[in-house]
């Protein structure tokens, strides 16, 4: 049985016979600028490959010769794995790749040599120096004429159809007769003005004999249903200015339309002063923290009247007084005489 084994392993020793191909001498090396570029003279004609380490399945990193005694490979900075380190000492940086030489044009064989190349780029000091004149800065004066902003905002009452929206400021219209139509209505006015301004469209009719103008059909309107169209800046007031002076005479039916505007000028609410009682005037001690009472009013009651009121009263009472005085001398001087 031993002697078997090792006819089988001389047999085996004998038939394994190595590619006829190596390397001859050291691989050239050349460190370019932006690549590295290596070289290997064979023995006999190449027939393998040269590739970087772990990329074989990569083209751009594979060179398959074919042929010649040369063999070889440029590697660029920025593939094919190469890495770049920087070093304090020396200055500078190191680039480094594992090159693999394979001569089977399929497997990895004893013969072939894998080398870990290196290139090593000296960092180099240079100082430039380059004389920049800068020109000062030069100031341009640029104006423009904004238009003021006119801010303003519509209240639609009637729509198009001539029907009320908010019964709260006008109801629907009532048409008493065929050339009468209107409402009354409660005075309104906005918070922070004082004039209203309303417009609106008339449409002129031709009435028949024996016959009735149409009214809108409308129904009951709902409580705070006015419709309100905000605009501001300058062209919507342009837009607006021109709305004013003929009011969406565009979308009027027919050209039989009259545009009408008015103005209304509103108070403001007067404030009215109603003394508290003598119940309320004085708040309970057992409601306040310190136990003092707290005057809520002290103003007992009498006639509020205008500046112009008080002078022309005063003016009265003092115009009195003299003439009694003047009445009350010639009454003495009267009594004197006849004495």
């Amino acid at each position: 049985m031993l002697r078997l084994i090792s006819v089988l392993l001389f047999i085996t020793a004998v038939n394994a016979i190595p590619v006829d191909n190596g390397v001859e001498g050291e691989p050239e090396i050349e460190c370019g600028p932006t690549s590295i570029t290596v070289n290997f003279n064979t023995r006999n004609p190449f027939e393998g490959h040269v590739y970087v380490k772990g990329l074989f399945d990569q083209p751009g990193c594979r060179n398959d010769e074919g042929g010649r005694q040369v063999a070889g490979i440029e590697l660029p900075f920025d593939s094919c794995n190469v890495a770049r380190t920087r070093s304090l000492n020396p200055r500078g940086i190191f680039v480094t790749s594992v090159v693999v030489i394979s001569f089977h044009p399929l497997f990895v064989t004893k013969v072939d040599r894998a080398y870990r190349v290196q290139c090593f780029y000296m960092e180099a000091d240079k100082t430039v120096s380059a004389q920049l004149e800068v020109s000062e800065m030069t100031t341009a004066f640029a104006t423009q004429i904004v238009p003021m902003p006119v801010c303003r905002y519509e209240v639609e009452l009637l729509n198009a159809d001539g029907c009320a929206l908010d019964k709260y400021l006008l109801n629907n219209l009532e048409y008493p007769t065929d050339l009468m139509a209107g409402q009354e209505a409660h005075v309104y006015k906005y918070a922070d003005r004082s004039q209203l301004f309303y417009q609106c469209q008339i449409s002129i009719t031709i009435k028949e004999p024996n016959s009735e103008c149409a009214r809108p059909q409308c129904a009951e309107p709902q409580g705070f249903g006015a419709i309100r169209s905000r605009n501001g800046g300058a062209a919507a007031a342009s837009r607006q200015v021109a709305a004013l002076r003929v009011l969406k005479k565009r979308e009027a039916r027919d050209e039989n339309v009259v545009d009408v505007r008015t103005d209304l000028s509103a108070l403001d609410i007067n404030e009215e002063f109603t003394p508290l009682p003598d119940a309320l005037r004085h708040r309970s001690l057992e409601h306040h923290q310190y136990g003092q009472p707290v005057i809520v009013s002290t103003m007992n009651q009498g006639i509020c009247m205008s500046l112009t009121g008080f002078t022309f009263v005063g003016m009265l009472a003092f115009a009195i007084f003299i003439v009694a005085i003047v009445v009350a001398l010639s009454l003495l001087r009267s009594n004197s005489g006849k004495h």
